[in-house]
């Protein structure tokens, strides 16, 4: 099996980067709300209201928790290509162990 831990690394990164995109969309979405009377000063204005301003609360919840859960993607990829070349660095150091041991027998 083949793992390319640098195609790993880059894709961590592009998570990071998503993920920094996202925090940027909930930074500029938590700098505008819907204001009261907005659409007008009657029931259905105020109806209308209500059901934006909870839209939008929910469009900016759902873009922290995706900038989050980009973040931890990021942060498990780096700590799977770590262990593959962890793996790899243990494996080979196994097999010259074998080899000296063959050679010196």
């Amino acid at each position: 099996m083949f793992v390319d831990v640098e195609q790993m690394r880059a894709g961590a990164n592009k998570s990071y980067a998503a993920a920094g995109f996202a925090d940027e969309g909930v930074q500029a979405l938590s700098r505008g709300r819907v204001c009261a009377g907005m659409f007008g000063d009657f029931a259905a204005a105020e109806l209308f209201s209500t059901g934006i301003d909870g839209a939008h609360t929910q469009h900016a919840t759902r873009l922290r928790n995706q900038e989050r859960r980009l973040g931890v993607l990021g942060d498990k990829t780096h700590v799977t290509a770590s262990c593959f070349v962890d793996m790899e660095r243990r494996n080979t150091e196994a097999l010259q162990a074998v080899k000296w041991s063959l050679t010196q027998a």
